[in-house]
């Protein structure tokens, strides 16, 4: 029987290409889109996470005042000077919390014999290094010992490796705001990531920060790792209820590290958003044309359908022949879309040099959803062809 719709279905195709081609295309469309921008965004979000670090997907940024993302930059709207060193000692107790280094930072002007410029310097304790994924090419890390002693060491980027030394920098002086500094260790070269240089960077011991260099009791922020990634959003509002309580207001901003270093997120969710409006007109397209088309089809063949009755075919098998038809046009569709998207996808992934991402899932669904469109789309022609009388059929045919 399967076989023989197969072939029934073939044979109406070889006549009517333009139409069926038509209808199969919406549908197409429809997997298309959802499949090839769900695989760039899958894509996109790799990209983001490798470049974050391992910690990324975890990654929670707290900023005291009010903090919004406008393009690349971040924009103050307000400033307060309430987080303190004791809300980050509080912050650590939360059970969600894995992993926590409060951090503060100010442009200084930064000097060697060779080179001079003005630079952020940013104070940070011993896990800051390992929170944001960073590696030692030379030399070593910052110690709690260093905290302690209030010493006057500095981690140095890459980037200022090669534009204020010559050689080893390890051992030798650089100079922040006047005073010396001692490079204990030069990070291996990472990139950047929005508008964040991460080898233009140069990290002191955040007690040294905050008595040498400024003189404050208060922090600029923290970089917070939460346990896991799906509890994530948990761990944000377990942070904001403890600071609620010890502040009294919001004088703060929590949010994922990569929501406030750049808009990508917020593209990616928009993107998103307008392939699933694609694809849902496209889907609601592709089902009109495969009813209209069923629906055409039955008139046209009205005699097939008479001389099926009449030898013995039963309406339940007419009834599932039109159905068939309309599921089997259908996933001809969803195969098609999903075998484009797939190459587009990995065209696009490989020009810009994203991780390799298929959505499977997604790929999965469309083919579910497919066969529900066939089966929405086939029952109206299906049953209208229940209506025909065979005898009645066969009369005006001879008629004619």
């Amino acid at each position: 029987m399967r076989a023989l719709v197969l072939n029934e279905l073939l044979a109406y195709f070889r006549h009517e290409k333009k139409r069926i081609l038509i209808a199969m295309l919406g549908i197409a469309i429809g997997v298309l889109s959802l499949v090839l921008m769900d695989s760039i965004s899958g894509a996109m979000s790799r990209k983001i996470e490798s470049e974050l670090g391992r910690m990324g997907g975890s990654l929670i940024m707290l900023l005291p005042g009010e903090i919004r993302s406008i393009g690349h930059r971040r924009i103050r709207l307000s400033k307060y000077t309430t987080l303190k060193p004791s809300d980050i000692e509080a912050i650590r107790k939360i059970l969600l919390v894995k992993d926590v280094s409060a951090f503060k930072q100010k442009g200084v002007p930064v000097q060697t014999v060779i080179n001079s410029s003005t630079l952020v310097v940013k104070g940070v304790e011993p896990d800051y290094s390992t929170i944001l994924d960073y590696s030692l090419s030379s030399g070593r890390t910052i110690f709690q010992r260093d905290l302690e002693t209030f010493s006057k060491i500095a981690l140095i980027g890459a980037k200022v490796a090669d534009e204020f030394f010559r050689g080893n920098p390890v051992g030798q002086t650089i100079y922040l705001s006047g005073m010396p500094f001692r490079v204990a260790g030069v990070m291996a070269k990472r990139g950047s990531f929005s508008n964040e240089d991460f080898d233009e960077v140069i990290l002191v011991p955040l007690t040294t920060h905050m008595k040498v260099l400024e003189n404050v009791d208060y922090l600029d922020g923290a970089v917070i790792v939460a346990r896991d990634r799906g509890v994530l959003q948990k761990t944000m509002g377990d942070i904001q209820k403890l600071l609620l309580k010890r502040h009294g207001k919001k004088d703060f901003t929590v949010s994922t590290y990569q929501e406030l270093q750049s808009t990508t997120s917020k593209t990616l969710h928009l993107f998103s958003v307008l392939s699933r409006v694609v694809a849902s007109i496209a889907f609601s397209v592709g089902t009109l044309g495969i009813l209209a088309i069923m629906a055409l089809s039955i008139y046209e063949r009205i005699l097939e359908i008479a001389i099926k009755r009449v030898t013995g075919a039963r309406k339940k098998d007419i009834f599932l022949q039109f159905l068939t038809e309309s599921m089997i046009l259908s996933i001809v569709g969803s195969g098609a879309g999903i075998v484009i998207s797939v190459l587009l996808a990995l065209t696009v992934q490989f020009l810009a040099r994203w991780p390799f991402f298929l959505p499977w899932k997604t790929a999965f669904v469309s083919i579910l959803l497919s066969m529900l469109i066939g089966i929405v789309s086939g029952l109206y022609p299906a049953m209208q062809a229940l209506e025909f009388e065979p005898k009645a059929i066969l009369h005006l045919f001879e008629e004619g």
